[in-house]
């Protein structure tokens, strides 16, 4: 299923270029080096962002996600360099975590194919360019120093958003985002510090929930590594929560 083609060009308020956002992610990225300290000695930040800021400056529709915690050593140990330039903006898709990375992909090729449906969309690793795809988001976490590969824990992802949150806050300012993804138990908080009554706006579509903060989006699912809904549904709660937004914004507008 096709999106009409005016949802999909939403417009969007701000411009920003690949210089703006350059500079704009030197300056956050000294902020994250002097507020992600970690107590034990042990790591450094994984620095994170816009994966690639060509193609997301270029994109016809600017999307942003929002995780917990990276991963490096054993331990949460190391760190020191740059989630997007090592790794996201650098290596195949096929080495990185399939769990974590294949639906956000899938959300991606939807979103720029105007697509809404799973079903419709090849498999990643048939896709002619999944590189591209992912590297027109951007792709952040709450918590920029190593954590574990499963199982994050709740109280220490909001312990690091709480010391964190005016660099979370500024890095979506700084990306002007139309679209950003996010799971718990941080995006609560985040739209908590946003959006004053969102709880009394947010709709659902599916396990996915959305509510508008000016003229962006925020969609709140569950982490793409969960295991608790197949895959095909996650997707599509996460597209049709976008199209429902869009139609629901649309059809606002024609009567103001």
């Amino acid at each position: 299923m096709k999106l009409p083609s005016d949802l999909v060009n939403a417009p969007q308020e701000r411009v920003i270029t690949p210089k703006s956002l350059t500079e704009a992610e030197a300056s956050i990225n000294k902020l994250v080096e002097s507020t992600y300290v970690d107590p034990s000695g042990q790591a450094e930040p994984i620095l994170d962002g816009v994966i690639n800021v060509d193609l997301y400056c270029a994109s016809s529709c600017r999307v942003m996600w929002i995780l917990k915690e990276p991963w490096d050593e054993e331990n949460s140990s190391g760190g020191g360099w740059s989630l997007c330039t090592h790794v996201l903006g650098a290596k195949p898709v096929s080495s990185l975590s399939h769990q974590t990375f294949h639906p956000i992909i899938y959300i991606a090729y939807g979103l720029f194919n105007d697509l809404t449906s799973f079903e419709d969309m090849p498999d990643v690793c048939k896709m002619e360019d999944p590189e591209g795809v992912l590297r027109r988001l951007a792709f952040i976490n709450v918590k920029k120093l190593p954590g574990v590969t499963r199982g994050a824990y709740g109280p220490t992802i909001m312990e690091w958003y709480s010391r964190g949150k005016r660099i979370i806050l500024e890095q979506i300012k700084a990306y002007c985002p139309e679209i950003v993804f996010g799971c718990s138990p941080h995006f609560p908080a985040i739209l908590d510090d946003l959006l004053c009554g969102w709880r009394d706006r947010v709709r659902s579509v599916g396990s996915a929930r959305y509510v508008w903060h000016e003229n962006t989006l925020f969609v709140h699912v569950y982490h793409p590594g969960q295991t608790r809904i197949k895959r095909p549904k996650y997707v599509d709660d996460a597209l049709n929560a976008v199209s429902q937004a869009r139609r629901e914004k649309q059809n606002a507008g024609a009567f103001e």
